[in-house]
């Protein structure tokens, strides 16, 4: 486990005032509340020069150069009162909260701040209101767990802040060992219980192998061999965090595929959040990269917090590289 405890003190929340971003903001005043942390409200205002040159005029505007520049001033003027406005709204939650806006491509922006201002948690919502749609669901949201250095937590817009179950998937690398140890002080913060899972998935056996008595025997005995594996060294994993952080947690080992398997069981655990490592070795590796990390967002009811495993590449300066973040390499082929 880590020598250091991870803590939480230096917040960025990312709204575009929808209602999924406030409760984004409801669970980043809890968090906060939780570690002392201060936090920053921030809305990441679109670039109107960045944006024009992207969709094109087609419209038979053509604006100058002044208007447009007047433009983006009201656009901030906008966010800064709205920002004002729903700060406001939180003066009795005893939360040290500043705002910010920033300009360009949200995802973007957002690691750039985390970098000048020494972030450790974004938090944001899962569905946003805007021109372009899709601002904190999908790409930005997508984006942000593959790319942010800090731990993302991307809420759902139902229920209230708080937690009283948690998950974490594990398949021993030092990435959900690191997601191990967020969910224990967690879990230890706010008294969840907390639910250790390990998927082992022998799909693609099935598909490599002819399936004659012999192989099916040998399958088996790899079967229970792995469930066996896994139960010793989650049982190891637990009493470790027994010894740091003073928590308990069940166990549980199920054969199946990965993302089925996380977002079953959270489900029938009601578990209020899903804490993941971004990259890992088996059974779960490159959870956020491709197709599983689609289905695991939008297919899980439960909040997801991403802890990453260490330094991540920094985001392109060039804009036009801005918009497609480009693949973490991972050992977990996308299905």
């Amino acid at each position: 486990m880590l020598k250091t405890l991870p803590t939480f003190k230096n917040i960025l929340v990312a709204t575009d005032f929808s209602e999924s971003a406030k409760s984004a903001l409801d669970a980043a005043c809890w968090i906060a509340r939780q570690f002392d942390a201060k936090l920053k409200l921030a809305h990441v205002a679109r670039d109107v020069f960045e944006s024009l040159a992207v969709m094109g005029y087609g419209t038979g505007w053509e604006p100058t150069v002044d208007e447009l520049t007047s433009l983006q001033k009201q656009l901030r003027h906008d966010a800064e009162e709205r920002l004002l406005a729903l700060k406001g709204e939180y003066r009795d939650s005893g939360i040290d909260m500043q705002t910010e806006v920033l300009s360009g491509t949200p995802f973007a922006e957002i690691v750039r701040a985390v970098g000048a201002e020494g972030v450790d948690l974004v938090v944001v919502g899962t569905r946003g209101l805007s021109t372009f749609k899709r601002v904190l669901i999908g790409s930005t949201a997508t984006k942000l767990a593959r790319l942010c250095p800090c731990p993302v937590w991307i809420t759902r817009s139902k229920g209230p802040a708080g937690l009283k179950s948690i998950l974490v998937p594990l398949d021993f690398s030092a990435a959900s060992e690191r997601a191990l140890s967020h969910a224990a002080v967690l879990a230890a913060t706010s008294g969840a219980t907390l639910h250790l899972l390990h998927v082992y998935d022998t799909e693609d056996l099935h598909g490599m192998l002819p399936l004659s008595e012999e192989t099916r025997a040998e399958l088996a005995q790899w079967r229970r061999r792995a469930r066996r594996a896994a139960l010793d060294r989650l049982q190891h994993s637990l009493e470790t965090i027994a010894d740091a952080h003073g928590v308990t947690a069940a166990i549980h080992v199920v054969q199946g595929t990965p993302w089925k398997v996380i977002c079953a069981t959270a489900k029938r655990l009601a578990a209020d959040l899903i804490v993941v490592g971004s990259v890992g070795r088996s059974g779960i590796p490159g959870m956020l990269v491709g197709n599983t990390a689609e289905r695991v967002l939008h297919a899980c009811e439960s909040s997801l917090l991403v802890v990453k495993p260490g330094e991540l590449a920094p985001v392109p300066a060039d804009s036009s590289e801005r918009a497609t973040a480009p693949e973490p390499v991972a050992s977990f082929a996308a299905r």
